[in-house]
């Protein structure tokens, strides 16, 4: 028996020692890309390029070989050559790991939801060319031009519930952090120039304290400080290391795996057996204005459309540009040299065909008519008011009659999005905090939407916004021009052939140029 202990004995200690000179190994290995890291990281952010080709040691840290069975990604009945070239690093100028997490994505976009991707990659096409060129310019991998797909689908107009907006979903603090406004003009996390720019600052900065693309763009998602926690707390740099723990959220282990394979599917479209996309890059002109001008009437200026300005000018709230700005206003290439002949010879009064003026909260709508000479029913009417008073303090639109029945202000009207707020009116006895608490609201959201309101000061009768909706616009007049039909119309403004003859009492599909059509949405 002692025998036998005495051998067990020998043996662990054999094995211990063994170990211990493995983990020695394995701690110099650690250190020595540790080392690496901690250079990179030293290195400031100007003279530092990070290109495509870092060298081998760098994407040694991150690209261990991996054999893994490619042959299911592609659909064999589309009789889709597979080569090695679709996962060859060369082809990526940032690293791409193939491993379970990433083969499911790539499953799911190409089998699965196919159709959701071909949605995105027409959206794409729109705007990936800028992207890349802002990227490359600013020293980042190209290949990040595809976070969009991961983040919104490249949908400029995209709002997630947490309130992250725009086609790089920024949340409106960090936008804030990168120079993104956010007013009653304006939302400029919906710029695809703007708010790319602001993205290539982010990530350059994330990547430069990371050392690691996986843990820039796990970043990008779930916020500087939890990766940054996640990353001290088990002591590794190695995303899908952290991504075995509880720590991070299932969205951010998935994220960076979900962007890896959007990646390569976008690489590989055809491989996969998507269409080429439907729509163009977008090509156009930009003009700085000194003045705000009216978009409907940019638009018959340049016997376009308002679809078309508003997709070159994303981030535009209403259908006029700010005030006191010297706003750039994209429109349709080669039209540059014309439109500023035309704006030089127009008056800013043609040009906006509307007044604007900043009302207080609580104002009466009847002292601003009288002070414009207009009517208090076409103020009302105009910006989609709903009480005698100002309930917002902010700008307001004032009519002028010479162009009240303009085809523009028609229009204009229309695309007025009323604010409908459900409004409370002070009682003897309230409190600011008792509202709020009734209504389940914090005294931060009623402050938030009683803007400029002091909660000590109410008194009663007052109004107490406590809760706010959005009206849709139903339609808007359009002018028939020359070479249209009815399905290009449907498909220019997001509706139906059926939908148009029924609101225009159509019998036939003949057109004729000049003549206006009501669109419905």
């Amino acid at each position: 028996m002692r025998k036998l202990v005495y051998i067990i004995f020998v043996f662990l200690i054999a094995t211990s020692c063994s170990y211990i000179d493995f983990k020695g190994e394995i701690n110099k290995e650690v250190k020595s890309k540790e080392s690496t890291n901690l250079k990179i990281l030293e290195q400031p952010l100007v003279k530092k390029k990070i290109l495509p080709d870092l060298d081998e040691k760098l994407f040694s840290l991150y690209t261990p070989e991996l054999n893994i069975d490619y042959s299911d990604l592609f659909d064999k009945e589309l009789a889709l050559n597979m080569d090695s070239e679709t996962f060859n690093q060369k082809n990526y100028d940032i690293p791409i790991v193939i491993n379970d997490r990433v083969k499911f994505f790539i499953k799911r976009y190409t089998k699965l939801y196919p159709t959701t991707f071909q949605r995105w990659l027409n959206n794409a096409n729109k705007y990936i060319y800028i992207v890349k060129d802002i990227f490359r310019r600013m020293g980042l991998p190209t290949d990040l031009a595809c976070l969009p797909f991961a983040e919104s689908g490249f949908d400029v107009y995209a709002y997630s519930w947490a309130g992250a907006g725009g086609m790089w979903q920024f949340m409106n603090s960090t936008g804030k952090i990168y120079g993104l406004r956010n007013n009653f003009w304006l939302d400029e996390r919906r710029d695809f120039e703007k708010a790319t720019v602001a993205a290539a600052k982010y990530l350059k900065y994330l990547y430069v304290y990371f050392g690691d693309w996986y843990l820039a763009i796990a970043a990008y998602n779930a916020g500087f400080y939890k990766v940054l926690k996640a990353t001290q707390r088990y002591k590794t740099k190695d995303f899908f290391k952290l991504a075995r723990y509880r720590y991070l959220k299932r969205e951010t282990k998935d994220y960076v795996p979900k962007f890896i394979a959007l990646t390569v599917i976008y690489k590989n479209y055809l491989k996969y057996g998507f269409e080429p996309p439907e729509t163009e890059p977008l090509i156009y002109d930009k003009i700085k204005l000194s003045q705000p001008v009216n978009l409907y009437v940019i638009a018959d200026l340049l016997d376009t459309n308002f679809e078309t300005l508003k997709e070159l000018n994303p981030a535009l709230k209403k259908p006029i540009t700010p005030p006191n700005d010297g706003f750039e206003l994209r429109i349709p290439y080669g039209t540059k040299n014309y439109l500023e002949k035309k704006i030089a010879s127009m008056s800013p009064e043609e040009l906006l065909q509307v007044k604007i003026y900043y009302a207080k909260r609580k104002e009466s709508i009847a002292r601003i008519a009288k002070k414009f000479r207009v009517s208090k029913k076409s103020i009302k009417k105009l910006n989609k008011l709903y009480y005698d008073y100002i309930l917002f303090s902010g700008p307001i639109f004032i009519p002028i009659k010479k162009y009240e029945k303009s085809l523009a202000m028609q229009n204009f009207s229309n695309d007025i999005n009323a604010v409908i707020p459900r409004v409370y009116i002070v009682r003897r006895g309230d409190t600011f905090y008792g509202i709020a608490h009734k209504y389940g609201l914090t005294v931060g959201q009623l402050m938030k939407l009683n803007k400029g309101i002091n909660p000590r000061l109410i008194r009663p009768g007052d109004p107490i916004i406590i809760s706010k909706s959005e009206r849709i616009v139903r339609y808007r007049k359009y002018k028939i021009k020359k070479g249209d039909t009815l399905w290009s119309i449907a498909n220019r403004f997001n509706t139906s052939v059926e939908k148009i003859k029924k609101r225009n009492k159509l019998r036939t599909t003949q057109l004729i140029p000049g003549k206006y059509l009501i669109i419905p949405n």
